[in-house]
């Protein structure tokens, strides 16, 4: 064989193993790069939502909105795509009960005649309720990391280094819950008369709970946490006694409530001459009792919040 024949074939070899080096090296290292890169800002793009609906949680529940109300954050779901693959991960948004006792129950009691000596007496219960919302994160690119949302605030879930920890705190210790704990329930007497009794009591409560419709969404396009409120009023007549109970699980956002709770009731029932404060012997027992001589007008005010994943 000629060696001018050798050369073209030698020249088409040693082309054959630059690019299988060159193709190597793209599969091997530069798209897994890429697509890390792409997922991490996929992430941050979760944990931007995730704050921003945090924020839009608590604006609706300090303010406690009177008017019917709507409002979203937009999460995307999947990441990780770039120029030269397109392939996406994907993820899934969740909501769910804080708590199967809810956070916080007022239960009265009414006299149902307009006759103290012969009417009876009626009592009722009424429960509020927390949520929490998850982003979990499905065939990531760079780590399986997630975002929790409980009691106010925005927490990393990290199940591939099994680690959670708090987006606005240095430590776990250092979590606080006074955002959402000191907005929750509130309490307004009205209509003193001259001898200082108020007639009328009105209690603000926040009930958030679950869209039952759309409770979890999945895939790998853009998902969105969606936030609905409406303000359920009920006037009850002759209310004679409230009991105001703590349901939450133990811990700092129990003992964040409570003492809310207790420093809200004394600053302004304090005020009424007719009524009267009792709290349990055992600081265990989250519970103040109101009575109340001469009776009074119970306006419960709820605004039902309900959080959705669409």
């Amino acid at each position: 064989m000629k060696d001018d024949a050798v050369a073209p074939v030698i020249a088409v070899m040693l082309i054959l193993a630059v690019a299988v080096t060159f193709f190597a090296a793209w599969n091997a290292y530069y798209v897994p790069s890429m697509k890390a890169q792409s997922e991490i800002n996929h992430i941050k793009d979760v944990e931007s939502g995730f704050l921003k609906f945090s924020s839009d949680i608590e604006n609706a529940v300090s303010h406690n909105l009177k008017n019917n109300m709507r409002l979203s954050e937009t999460i995307p779901l999947g990441g990780g795509d770039f120029t030269f693959d397109p392939v996406k991960s994907g993820g899934e948004l969740k909501v769910w009960n804080a708590s199967p006792d809810g956070y916080f129950r007022m239960n009265w009691t009414n006299r149902t005649g307009p006759d103290p000596a012969s009417s009876s007496q009626s009592s009722a219960d009424h429960n509020s309720s927390l949520v929490k919302f998850s982003y979990t994160p499905v065939n990531n690119f760079w780590q399986e990391q997630g975002y929790v949302w409980t009691y106010g605030n925005v927490y990393v879930n990290n199940t591939e280094r099994n680690l959670v920890t708090p987006l606005d705190a240095t430590t776990m210790a250092n979590v606080t819950y006074d955002g959402l704990a000191r907005s929750l329930v509130e309490l307004e007497p009205k209509a003193y008369s001259s001898s200082g009794d108020c007639s009328v009591i009105i209690i603000h409560v926040i009930n958030i709970t679950p869209d039952p419709q759309h409770a979890k969404m999945s895939g790998n396009g853009n998902g969105m946490l969606v936030l609905e409120s409406s303000v359920d009023p009920e006037r009850i007549a002759n209310v004679t006694s409230i009991n105001l109970s703590i349901t939450a699980p133990p811990g700092r956002f129990n003992s964040t409530f409570w003492e809310y709770l207790n420093t809200t009731v004394n600053n302004t029932v304090s005020s009424c001459g007719n009524v009267y404060r009792n709290y349990p012997p055992e600081p265990t027992q989250r519970e103040i009792q109101l009575t109340f001589n001469p009776n009074v007008t119970l306006i419960r005010e709820t605004t039902e919040i309900t959080i959705g994943a669409y």
